[in-house]
């Protein structure tokens, strides 16, 4: 991914804010990470997919945060000059959790990047927290790399294009990533093979591609399972991947409460089928569960769009995943 790997690093040496995204397992943090690394920046990495269900408040947000800074010894001689943080051996505790307390940490983070990995999830805090973007974009010199997969809801939760929102008329730099090509994909699993001295059938190979689909995540997923764990067998690692993509299906659908089995039903159609019409899509759902409103459809697909879960093609609707799609199948 030499190309855009380069182009998040100009985007960093250009922008105060970077937007990656690309859906689940299409390699946005080991990209984010490699680049930072390469550029010897200093940064604090918060993963937004540890912060826990439902609404949150700020000392979930801090919590994260001063889990992100224990791992850096850089921040150590910050800290010590910060009013209400602790310095322990194992790391460094915020003595309260609060606004307050986050806003002040945040301004001491001076010529660093702050990465918020699946920032979409911050959309649940109590707070603006795109107003606390805003507010370091405009006031403090550090770099912010946002991702998300769920792109939609990640673009919703920025609201770049809002006149009314805190971060409108901020320019920023955009990194999109894609599925491999299939060419690509090959020379990965090739190199990646070559770099751990093992060498599996081509078929196989062919195979892998035909089940992953570019999808540079599952990629990995097969070559550790067949160099370390020594599984040879594609059907075994699609089952176990499938298992993966179904537990996190079933955290996301968790937001949709009394609505998840319609939610189920159009996943359900779509993995059978491929790419369904709207119509068919209709017609599924109300011989399954009963009569649904062509607005009330329409927004459950568009959420489900937002979520990276699925795509509208020319064909029709269709599951963005080909591992999702088989969990869909063997187990919703």
């Amino acid at each position: 991914m030499e190309e855009e790997l380069e182009e998040l690093k100009r985007g960093l040496e250009l922008s105060k804010l970077v937007v990656v995204t690309g859906l689940r397992r299409y390699g946005k943090t080991s990209l984010i990470l490699t680049a930072l690394n390469e550029l010897k920046a200093d940064y604090v990495f918060m993963d937004c997919r540890l912060l826990l269900f439902g609404m949150l408040s700020i000392s979930d947000i801090a919590f994260l945060l001063e889990r992100g800074l224990s791992q850096k010894s850089w921040f150590r001689v910050i800290a010590e000059s910060i009013e209400g943080i602790e310095v322990r051996v194992l790391g460094i505790r915020f003595r309260r959790r609060d606004f307050n307390t986050l806003v002040n940490v945040l301004e001491r983070l001076e010529g660093k990047v702050l990465v918020l990995d699946e920032a979409q999830e911050l959309r649940r805090c109590r707070c603006r927290f795109d107003a606390l973007i805003a507010y370091l974009y405009d006031h403090i010199p550090v770099r912010i790399v946002v991702s998300g997969s769920h792109v939609g809801t990640l673009y919703r939760f920025l609201r770049v294009d809002d006149p009314s929102a805190p971060l409108y008329g901020r320019p920023f730099y955009k990194v999109e990533l894609k599925p491999l090509s299939r060419e690509r994909a090959r020379e990965f699993l090739v190199k990646g093979f070559e770099q751990e001295g093992d060498e599996p059938p081509g078929k196989l190979i062919e195979e892998a591609l035909d089940l992953f689909d570019g999808v540079i995540g599952w990629l990995t997923y097969f070559g550790y399972a067949y160099t370390k764990l020594k599984i040879r067998e594609l059907g075994t690692v699609l089952d176990m991947a499938a298992k993966l993509a179904y537990q996190e299906l079933n955290h996301a659908l968790q937001v949709t409460g009394v609505g998840k089995p319609r939610y189920a039903a159009i996943l359900k159609i779509l993995a059978e089928r491929g790419a369904t019409s709207w119509s068919e899509i209709q017609r599924f759902i109300e011989a399954k569960l009963g009569k649904i409103p062509k607005n009330t459809l329409n927004h459950m697909l568009k959420n489900l769009i937002n979520m990276g879960m699925i795509k509208k093609t020319a064909e029709g609707y269709m599951i963005t995943d080909p591992v999702l799609a088989y969990a869909v199948k063997e187990y919703l």
